[in-house]
């Protein structure tokens, strides 16, 4: 893994898995019972950590972010432990849709690898943004230098080739974090120069469950 600093942000070469999983109610339970599961994670080389829980504008949606040292270790893990643990768990029978993207060149925002805190938040903010590109430059250093209080750490990812991007930040307080919705992101979105009206950009707010920690 590659670091280096840019301002109050550090450039981290690595790579972030976003999931979503739609459960109906009946298995909401043994989904959760499931991705306790994926404890093994930590035996496997490059893996940095995962959290997740249930996203509370979609209660049936549930959110696992997981990070990787770089996309060799996960195609690695991918070739052989994943389907191992996947199948162990049944997981595959608890959910009626999933979706996996995956996102690399990140930063942090702030000075702190965010999966320092993965043990630490109560909320996980995903944004799942679309830019245009002459807003990418623009939209990256806004990003860079964003920060708010009962922020404990943020990261973003990119896939530069459609220009969709990854914004996701750990917050230890609802209080702090509705104030950061309600103040401080309109301004960070109308400084990035990205019009919300013409920019796809989806939002999920992910009730951290302890027992799916993985670090």
């Amino acid at each position: 893994m590659k670091k280096r600093n840019i301002g109050r942000s550090v450039v981290i070469i690595m790579l972030m898995k976003w999931i979503k999983c739609q459960v109906n109610e009946e298995n909401k339970r043994s989904f959760s019972k499931a991705q306790e599961g994926w404890g093994e994670l930590r035996k496997c080389a490059g893996f940095m950590g995962q959290i997740g829980g249930w996203n509370r504008y979609e209660p049936f949606e549930a959110g696992v972010l997981s990070v990787w040292k770089d996309l060799h270790a996960y195609q690695s893990f991918m070739q052989h432990p994943h389907g191992e643990i996947f199948a162990k768990s049944d997981q595959g029978s608890t959910y009626t849709n999933i979706s996996v993207d995956i996102f690399e060149s990140i930063f942090n925002i702030g000075t702190t690898d965010i999966t320092a805190f993965f043990c630490k938040g109560k909320l996980l903010r995903v944004a799942d943004c679309f830019v245009e590109e002459d807003k990418h430059a623009r939209f990256e250093q806004v990003l860079k230098e964003a920060g708010s209080k009962g922020m404990l750490s943020g990261a973003f990812g990119s896939k530069r080739q459609n220009g969709r991007y990854l914004v996701a930040s750990i917050w230890d307080s609802k209080h702090l974090h509705q104030r950061y919705a309600d103040k401080e992101l309109p301004a960070l979105i109308n400084e990035s120069g990205v019009n919300v009206s013409t920019h796809r950009i989806t939002g999920s707010l992910i009730e951290l469950h302890p027992k799916w920690v993985v670090i």
